[in-house]
C-alpha cells in the first residue's frame, strides 16, 4: 500500500510524502493480534509502532500541522478536565457511566463549552 499526502510537504517526524505501508500478519484477527504482541513484546506496541513524547498542551501549532485531542474513559467525570487546544477531538468511548440520559445531556453540554 502506498501512502500520498495531499500537498508536497513531508508528513510528521520526517516521513517522506509517499511511503510503502506494510500490513501486519495479524490485521485481520485483532485478538491474535493483541495476544502474539502482549506475549512476545511484555506489552502491547507492535513493531511499526514509533512512541512519540506528547508536546505541552500550549506549545504552539507549526503551519500546516493538524492536532488532534484524543480522550476515553472520562465516564460523567468531566469537570476536572483541561481540555488543551486542537483542530481534530476525539472522544473514544466510555463517556457516561451507567448511559443515563441525563449523562448524555452533560456530557454534551461539556462539549459545547469546549468546542
Amino acid at each position: 500500500m502506498v501512502c500520498n499526502s495531499s500537498d508536497s510537504q513531508p508528513f510528521v517526524f520526517g516521513v517522506p510524502s509517499q511511503t510503502a505501508v506494510e500490513v501486519d500478519e495479524y490485521s485481520t484477527n485483532p485478538t491474535q493480534a493483541f495476544t502474539f504482541y502482549n506475549i512476545n513484546q511484555g506489552r502491547f506496541q507492535p513493531p511499526h509502532v514509533h512512541m512519540v513524547d506528547p508536546m505541552p498542551h500550549d506549545t504552539p501549532k507549526p503551519p500546516g500541522y493538524t492536532r488532534f485531542v484524543c480522550i476515553s474513559d472520562t465516564h460523567s467525570r468531566t469537570d476536572a478536565i483541561q481540555m488543551p487546544y486542537g483542530d481534530v477531538f476525539i472522544h473514544a468511548g466510555d463517556f457516561t457511566e451507567l448511559g443515563l440520559p441525563s449523562e448524555v445531556k452533560k456530557f454534551n453540554d461539556w462539549l459545547g463549552q469546549h468546542l
